[in-house]
């Protein structure tokens, strides 16, 4: 196996044990542990460890190696933390911020996407929600092209919303979609509103409204997180 598969590997381990407390923050983590439980090479095992430094989840101190550093030091907006989140014990907590995070940002999002997308963009966005319709209406909700289809939906209107630090998000909407998905928490029957909502909103940002625009959009991605019941 070629080293950076075996050292992504290794990382991919530590990352769940990490982010599902296994190992908390102020565990120390020792190279020449790593080498002999994963049966890997001492360079195999830096290489691993320096990918979860570049996460935030772990760091360098002196005279005493690598520890696991608090949740506060994380990249909590990297998808591959994310995805090791969502698969841990704190699962319904982060779906609950990431759900927080969208309600925070789409409206932006679309009302941005009214004002600077481009016409093939508008069309795009019009057409994936009235597949979106169609596939839900015939309980196809949890399917592989639902999801790739509502995906792409909240990918295109955010890079179409003219804000790169916006469009910067996708990635994270996408993993939080595809995370949920997995988990078992998307229906098979998608709500009516819910679908409607897409709708309305692509319409608008077709139509160049962008304050009935935003307003849809709200009440798309509040309907989302209202769906699930999260404690907290």
């Amino acid at each position: 196996m070629a080293t950076s598969s075996l050292h992504r590997r290794v990382a991919e381990v530590l990352g769940r044990q990490v982010a599902g407390g296994e190992l908390p923050a102020g565990s120390v983590v020792n190279l020449a542990s790593l080498e002999k439980e994963h049966g890997v090479s001492r360079t195999v095992a830096r290489e691993a460890m320096r990918l979860l430094e570049s996460l935030g989840m772990v760091e360098a101190r002196r005279r005493v190696g690598l520890i696991v550093a608090p949740q506060e030091h994380w990249n909590v907006l990297s998808p591959q933390v994310i995805e090791w989140r969502l698969a841990g014990p704190g699962r319904d907590a982060q779906l609950r911020t990431l759900l927080d995070l969208r309600v925070a940002v789409e409206p932006t999002a679309a009302r941005g996407a009214a004002d600077h997308a481009t016409d093939a963009e508008r069309e795009q966005l019009v057409v994936l929600a009235e597949r979106l319709v169609d596939m839900g209406r015939r309980g196809l909700g949890q399917t592989e092209e639902y999801l790739e289809t509502d995906v792409e939906f909240h990918q295109t209107m955010l890079r179409a919303s003219g804000n790169e630090m916006l469009a910067a998000l996708d990635q994270v909407v996408k993993t939080v979609m595809v995370g949920r998905t997995r988990l078992g928490m998307s229906p098979s029957d998608p709500v009516e509103a819910v679908l409607e909502h897409h709708v309305t909103t692509a319409r608008a940002i077709r139509e160049r409204m962008p304050e009935a625009a935003e307003v849809y959009a709200r009440l798309l991605v509040s309907r989302v997180r209202a769906e699930f019941v999260l404690p907290g």
